[in-house]
């Protein structure tokens, strides 16, 4: 799938949303409210989740038809969730423009979350399916307890928090959700038991990659095309991968400084953060992060090279491709050795 035709699916699933937004919205005249989920088509946003259940739908031989009220539950749930981290990160920028919380406080904020997350119930209802419901219903408490977990994480010592837990965090935040759209819609497309297997671990695979990548591009992104400034994940104290795997490879006094630096939280200069950003480097963290995120995305790949051929497919291992290059396309190139 060239990148022509990967817009050409985003297109077609955003004037599906647009249709039932406009739908929703019929005789409300808060014209805040309205602007707030036309945000969600505006700002755009790469629609991986709800296009990858509509092509596992078709995978399995089945019809996107089928899958795409599911599809537009799992992107509305994922903006919900958007919306709510921008609030407790204090993001101020999402896809290069001011965030929800930014535009319009956070106590609307929350509303235009819940609002979302209800939305997103009332899509997922008219799927019809029972084990379908339970599966996205699942996929939300994940998220919750992902997000949960990386609180704990964000106040237990450096020195003790482990790859593993920060693994543990990125299946349930992030790639939950992945995982979710992938076996919704072998499902919905009638998927045998191990085609839906096969395209579930795609997801999980895809999804920890999407993670790892984020915590790269929160270093060494370009603001201009990742549409977010830079250091956030360290001005919040994150435990990324690229720090925990720091912390076993620095000398006690590069320790010792992004300790300091990471306890400083709001306070943290943009100096700060370049200085972080080069101990990152030298230590081969950075580069350790982007062997394992193509890693996961070649295995994703493998997940379904058994699958019968098709276009989907194929589409399906073109969106991990693009997936690989994008650090690439998003980084300042000097910052990836």
């Amino acid at each position: 799938m060239r990148e022509r035709q990967f817009q050409e699916e985003v297109q077609y699933f955003n004037r599906k949303l647009t249709g039932v937004i406009e739908q929703k919205m019929q005789g409300c005249s808060n014209k805040n409210l309205y602007a707030a989920l036309n945000y969600i088509i505006d700002t755009g946003g790469k629609r991986l989740r709800p296009i990858i259940c509509l092509l596992s739908a078709e995978a399995v031989g089945g019809s996107r038809d089928k899958a795409l009220f599911v599809a537009m539950a799992i992107e509305l749930l994922h903006n919900a969730s958007l919306v709510h981290d921008d609030i407790i990160d204090e993001n101020s920028i999402r896809r290069r423009n001011p965030s929800n919380p930014a535009r319009y406080g956070e106590k609307k904020a929350i509303v235009i979350g819940d609002f979302l997350f209800g939305l997103s119930c009332e899509m997922l209802a008219r799927c019809e399916v029972p084990e379908i419901v339970g599966l996205i219903s699942s996929a939300v408490s994940n998220v919750a307890m992902g997000q949960y977990l990386e609180f704990t994480l964000r106040k237990k010592s450096l020195q003790k928090v482990t790859e593993h837990e920060y693994l543990e965090v990125a299946a349930l935040k992030t790639a939950s959700t992945f995982v979710a759209s992938a076996e919704a819609g072998a499902i919905l497309g009638g998927g045998s038991e191990v085609e839906i297997e096969k395209l579930c671990n795609y997801g999980k695979n895809l999804g920890m990659a999407f993670q790892i990548q984020d915590d790269v591009l929160d270093i060494c992104g370009d603001p201009a095309k990742t549409g977010k400034p830079v250091g956030l994940d360290i001005k919040n104290g994150e435990r990324t991968i690229l720090v925990i795997h720091a912390l076993n490879h620095l000398h006690p006094s590069e320790k010792e400084y992004i300790s300091k630096v990471l306890s400083k939280k709001k306070d943290i200069s943009s100096s700060d953060i370049e200085r972080v950003r080069e101990i990152l480097m030298h230590s081969g963290s950075i580069n350790y992060a982007i062997r394992l995120s193509n890693e996961l995305i070649g295995g994703a790949k493998s997940c379904i090279e058994e699958l019968e051929d098709s276009e989907a497919k194929e589409k399906l291992k073109a969106i991990a491709d693009f997936a690989a290059e994008r650090i690439e396309k998003q980084s300042f190139a000097e910052f990836i050795l």
